[in-house]
């Protein structure tokens, strides 16, 4: 039996997450009929990360065991034959018997845009949150260091969650201004919150960034970020960011 690694990349727009829902479209219904089309077979699908509906991914990783021969070079290929074109296998390699998407990373990374202007042009908007205030971002970086470590993030976790551990590290929760640029449009300025830790909640990072922009906007003082992680109250956490600014940039093995 052979264990597949595949590193995914996919624009989030237009599906309803990873996970498999009833009439919707997502990315493990669209990759399992794709592997049922090259592989005549549905082996199941082990994931890194579970993003949500709208959240884009640059390196999601999947595993599967399968006992078919096709060699691993031309599987990267026939699978994007059969996707659609928001969807791409960027390498396919031989995972070793014990790797486990899920359970091998030791870090994973993702980054999270914002762009702080009165005018947004429209080929960022499916990339990017609009903050029109002026964003304060010495003191979001105050109340983003409160959270760096090993903390409960239970105040960052959203309902609907099946984790029963809410204990996560944060090695990494960095703002700086950054530059976009994409062929349709001018090269503008963004926000980019990047955040690299062992795991993640249910929209933790989310949670996070939306609780960091009422910082920016003055709606809470920094040293409240705090007492918001000690309350382990989702209710006491700030807003809940858009998906579109959000992407699953790197799982570390």
């Amino acid at each position: 039996m052979r264990n597949i690694k595949l590193t995914l990349a996919y624009d989030g727009t237009d599906f309803s997450g990873f996970e498999l829902q009833p009439g919707k479209r997502t990315i493990r219904s669209e990759i399992e009929k794709a592997l049922f089309k090259v592989l005549r077979t549905r082996p199941k699908i082990i994931n890194a990360s579970r993003t949500d509906a709208g959240v884009h991914a640059l390196a999601q990783a999947i595993n599967f065991k399968i006992k078919s021969s096709i060699p691993t070079a031309r599987i990267a290929a026939a699978l994007n034959s059969c996707l659609p074109e928001d969807i791409r296998v960027k390498k396919a390699e031989e995972g070793g018997r014990d790797f486990h998407a899920r359970y091998s990373p030791k870090t994973k990374e993702y980054e999270y845009l914002i762009y702080n202007g009165k005018i947004l042009s429209p080929f960022y908007r499916k990339l990017v949150w609009q903050v029109k205030p002026k964003l304060d971002l010495a003191a979001m970086r105050k109340a983003a260091k409160v959270l760096r470590g090993k903390h409960d993030f239970s105040s960052f976790c959203a309902s609907g969650s099946d984790d029963k551990n809410f204990v996560r590290t944060i090695t990494i929760l960095d703002i700086r201004n950054s530059k976009l640029e994409i062929w349709t449009g001018p090269k503008i300025q963004v926000v980019s919150i990047r955040v690299i830790g062992d795991g993640f909640l249910y929209k933790m990072v989310r949670n996070i960034v939306g609780t960091l922009v009422e910082v920016g906007l003055g709606k809470l003082n920094p040293s409240a970020v705090k007492k918001i992680l000690h309350r382990k109250d989702r209710r006491s956490a700030g807003r809940t960011a858009p998906a579109q600014g959000l992407c699953l940039i790197k799982v570390n093995y």
